[in-house]
């Protein structure tokens, strides 16, 4: 029962991900449309 938990939890964490990645393409999108400019995103990571 504990592992099919995990998995389910893990599916759910990965479909979020997902989810907010698409969010986050399409505010970049609606940005660039309206103010005419290019967005640069900077990702500050995880590491060292």
């Amino acid at each position: 029962m504990k592992k099919r938990i995990e998995v389910i939890m893990a599916v759910l964490l990965l479909l979020g991900a997902c989810f907010f990645a698409r969010e986050g393409v399409s505010v970049v999108d609606n940005l660039k449309v309206q103010t005419g400019q290019v967005c640069i995103v900077i990702d500050a990571g995880h590491g060292g």
